[in-house]
């Protein structure tokens, strides 16, 4: 029973060793004492079993931990882009896919609009190739910091590949977007010192979508989001574009 028990309870180790103690000192104890012949033999022995089922609950409960570790950290490597630290384009659609979802709950669960914003840097491609890849690198994961900063805390800041990012802004008016948006161009707008001797500028064009006004699937409103950066980008760049809906 309690190699069974250091089994079972091998994720609550302090709990599993109080239970087989608590089982085991009643049983030591008369053993100890007890009249019948050999039993005194069996009381000494208690002690050495009981510690051997405790080693092996220890074990048990290391192997578990390390497991739990190494799903964790392969979650994160999955889901995490590995320059800039952001989640990557598996959460973000993951996470757009529960957005999504929710807008169907009733009002009191749900529901709640949000705003997608699709962006990337003007000028990133110069930088590059001015500077190289490890500038480019360098200046990419102050963007993000930037990014996160110009953001409000319940915001999430996606880099979904190369100098695009994506923004979900939970539970947000089409005015509070705009002013998050202008105020990311803002940001980014500052020069950027890299050590290379000069100052680094760029820009950033940034389009939007609405849920649900723009739609309730997250392909659809990334669509709608890169439709209008590309119309940002089409009318100068450093701008910011909300999706244009269609007249009924």
């Amino acid at each position: 029973m309690s190699q069974a028990s250091s089994s079972r309870n091998a994720a609550t180790p302090r709990y599993a060793i109080f239970v087989m103690l608590a089982v085991s000192l009643p049983f030591l104890v008369g053993a100890l004492f007890s009249p019948a012949p050999g039993m005194s033999i069996v009381g000494f022995q208690v002690p050495f079993y009981v510690a051997g089922v405790i080693i092996v609950l220890l074990q048990n409960h290391a192997i578990n931990a390390r497991m739990i570790r190494a799903e964790l950290d392969n979650r994160d490597l999955a889901i995490k882009d590995a320059l800039t630290g952001l989640p990557n384009r598996i959460f973000l659609q993951e996470k757009l896919r529960g957005m999504c979802s929710e807008l169907a709950a009733p009002a009191a669960n749900g529901g709640r609009p949000f705003a997608v914003l699709s962006m990337d840097l003007d000028g990133f491609k110069h930088v590059n190739d001015r500077f190289g890849h490890a500038v480019g690198d360098m200046l990419l994961r102050k963007v993000a910091e930037r990014l996160r900063r110009a953001f409000r805390s319940g915001d999430m800041v996606f880099r979904i590949g190369g100098d695009e990012f994506v923004i979900l802004l939970p539970d947000t008016s089409e005015i509070e977007a705009t002013m998050l948006a202008k105020r990311a161009i803002e940001k980014i707008s500052v020069p950027f010192d890299l050590g290379v001797g000069t100052a680094i500028r760029i820009g950033l064009s940034i389009g939007s979508a609405f849920a649900p006004a723009d739609g309730g699937e997250p392909e659809l409103l990334l669509t709608c989001s890169d439709h209008a950066l590309y119309e940002a980008k089409r009318t100068g760049k450093g701008r910011y574009r909300a999706h244009v809906r269609a007249a009924n």
